[in-house]
């Protein structure tokens, strides 16, 4: 697919950027309130996101987009790290939530889903609305579960990802073949929804054999080790590796570079990672599929200021405005270079601009079952 340069979604829909660097993963260090959080306090109007870790292109990426809306609103950001802990994250909020936070907005992902209801009950029991992206369990939504406070849920479909990635491999093998999978965190609807994708086109591909899938837990070293132990096993026989995301791709790719294998042994990876287009650029990786943290981050946090501030009414939103999907595309060595141009050159997102169209951007209402 291609995108003009000056299309509305080129500079509107895919802001995908960490500003040549400015807002690099050493600046999003200092906005973090760190592992004392008792002693800050949220100023009124303020705005509060969670993230899973502060070494992450992708976490950099979601804060700039955060920051973007605190800027043209002249708020303060306020920016807490759970590094994949629910409970840290849990602590971290009533701690700051002690002292009182009108006006507050809270978007964050609670880390997996076992610790979505505690977030979303803690976050409504300080009068704070949320908005949370990615975890989500089939059970509860934003209407049924604290509905006033809990604004809406936004992520990206995890099933079409896997499913862009593995027909990917299949054309590349030419429909014949061995492929492994890496996995991410198993509690995570992404995680599975990705494999879900994956055997989803795999059933469309049956000249391709699936010899194994590991968990990598959505980390580069450890997807590095896997690969190494894949090579070793499988030698030869291994065509083709499927990462759920663009850093277990990356430590895919160092692991076929030992043998000298990386070009000759497709890779795909998820999330859009400035790392991952280079490497796509490069040949050592054959696909990516571009989210835009960047854009997640604007609409998650515009969203629950629009609620605390009372531009939106939560309860008045439909379960389409309220459970959504965002858009994502797939990127290969043909259109790598706009997402490289988009990555480098791209204006910021403001509050007003979201406030014309908080929805703009969904790919449409999540579907039942899609969180089994």
């Amino acid at each position: 697919m291609k995108i003009r340069k000056d299309s509305p979604r080129a500079h509107t829909g895919f802001r995908n950027s960490l500003r040549a660097a400015a807002f690099s993963i050493g600046a999003l260090s200092t906005l973090l309130i760190g592992l004392a959080p008792a002693t800050h306090a949220a100023p009124s109007g303020g705005i509060i996101i969670g993230i899973d870790e502060t070494a992450s292109e992708y976490w950099a990426e979601y804060t700039q987009g955060a920051q973007d809306i605190a800027d043209s609103l002249g708020a303060k950001l306020t920016v807490v790290t759970s590094n994949y802990q629910g409970a840290q994250l849990l602590a971290q909020l009533g701690a700051i939530f002690a002292t009182g936070c009108t006006k507050c907005a809270l978007a964050t992902d609670p880390s997996s889903n076992a610790f979505v209801k505690a977030v979303v009950r803690r976050a409504a029991a300080a009068g704070v609305p949320i908005v949370t992206i990615w975890n989500r369990p089939e059970t509860i939504h934003p209407w049924d579960t604290d509905p006033k406070y809990w604004v809406a849920h936004t992520s990206f479909d995890g099933v079409m990802s896997g499913y862009y990635q593995m027909s990917a491999l299949c054309k590349a093998l030419g429909g014949k073949g061995a492929i492994a999978a890496i996995e991410g965190v198993p509690s995570t609807p992404p995680a599975y929804q990705r494999i879900q994708g994956l055997h989803k086109a795999l059933a469309e591909c049956p000249g391709v054999k699936l010899l194994d899938t590991e968990v990598g837990d959505w980390q580069e070293t450890k997807s590095q080790n896997i690969v190494r132990t894949w090579i070793a096993r499988y030698g030869a026989t291994l065509n083709g590796i499927f990462a759920s995301n663009d850093a277990m791709a990356r430590g895919a790719v160092a692991a076929l570079r030992e043998k000298n294998l990386n070009g000759k042994v497709p890779v795909t990876g998820s999330d859009g990672s400035k790392v991952a287009l280079d490497m796509v650029k490069d040949g050592d990786m054959l696909v990516t599929v571009w989210n835009d943290p960047v854009l997640q981050g604007a609409v998650s946090t515009a969203l629950a200021h629009a609620a605390a501030v009372g531009d939106i009414d939560p309860e008045k939103l439909t379960h389409a405005q309220r459970d959504f999907y965002l858009k994502q595309e797939v990127v290969n060595k043909d259109n790598v270079d706009q997402y490289l141009a988009l990555k480098a050159n791209a204006p910021k997102y403001t509050y007003s601009a979201m406030k014309a169209d908080f929805w703009k951007d969904s790919a449409g209402e999540i579907p039942v079952g899609a969180n089994k």
